[in-house]
């Protein structure tokens, strides 16, 4: 389920481009000193389309690695999440905003996707998203979600846990500009899609290989915007090795998104790492014409 654009967004892009300059300062610190194997010439294209394209690494042992790498100039990067179920937003700390959704497969995410191919952009991969709570259904996102101009949460966890490392992925289809930062509540006010998630400093099980699932954005034109956005998914990796593999396509900025028994992804309608877990959010990527 998506929800339908609310209002319009003058003047965002001279606003997000502000609110970038405003965090672009912060410093982020290395994981730890643990240094990641060579990734980059092991990288194979198996899509290649307008504005998407989806590398698969040889491995061995059943490891599974992908890196999907969107330019959200010519495709379409969208969230999706399943149905609203409670909406609360309490008059005297509007700050505590919370909605529920909830779960489902992602291979039902993969419908809902497709359902909104148009002639100009085609749905060509899914991928787990946002943080959530694995005992409740329908749950609250963890860490904050913002869906097409429509708030659906600043986040149970934020001000609970992982202090100082909670961070936003966002994005503006129509400005073309991506970015990862400290998080802020104002990042919801103005931008129009954000997801919640932690820093590849926070302490998930770090240095266990487990399956992970991590956002990067880049400038690969140079024009000084991060417009390029590249997903790792592996069912078998460290927090550093994830990072690193972004960072060897160019990502100038990371995120840890939900992993575990969250991380799957589709690529035209084929599962490639597979999962069961129901989850309430999902990412869909459209290629343009």
């Amino acid at each position: 389920m998506t929800l339908n654009h609310c209002q319009p967004y003058n003047n965002t892009k001279a606003k997000y481009l502000f609110l970038i300059a405003v965090t672009s300062l912060i410093i982020i610190a290395p994981i730890n000193k643990i240094i990641a194997a060579p990734i980059l010439p092991d990288f194979q294209p198996i899509i290649q389309t307008s504005g998407v394209k989806v590398y698969n690494k040889s491995g061995t042992n059943n490891k599974l690695e992908f890196v999907t790498i969107v330019n959200i100039k010519k495709a379409r990067l969208a969230n999706l999440i399943g149905e609203l179920s409670y909406s609360h937003t309490p008059k005297a700390n509007p700050s505590h905003h919370r909605s529920k959704i909830k779960k489902k497969l992602l291979t039902h995410f993969w419908q809902d996707a497709v359902q909104q191919n148009t002639t100009s952009n085609q749905a060509k991969v899914v991928l787990n998203g946002a943080f959530f709570s694995t005992k409740n259904d329908p749950t609250g996102i963890a860490f904050g979600l913002k869906v097409n101009g429509n708030l659906i949460t600043y986040g149970y966890g934020v001000g609970n846990e992982y202090f100082g490392q909670i961070r936003t992925f966002s994005w503006h289809n129509q400005s073309n500009i991506a970015k990862i930062q400290t998080y802020m509540v104002q990042t919801f006010k103005i931008v129009q899609d954000v997801v919640g998630g932690l820093d590849i400093t926070a302490n998930k099980s770090a240095n266990k290989y487990l399956p992970r699932t991590f956002v990067g954005v880049g400038d690969r034109d140079g024009d000084g915007v991060t417009e390029t956005v590249m997903f790792y998914s592996s069912n078998y990796a460290r927090q550093i090795d994830a990072s690193a593999t972004l960072r060897g396509f160019g990502a100038k900025a990371t995120m840890m998104l939900d992993g575990g028994g969250s991380t799957g992804i589709i690529v035209d309608g084929k599962p490639l790492i597979s999962t069961n877990r129901p989850i309430p959010h999902a990412l869909a990527i459209y290629a343009g014409e």
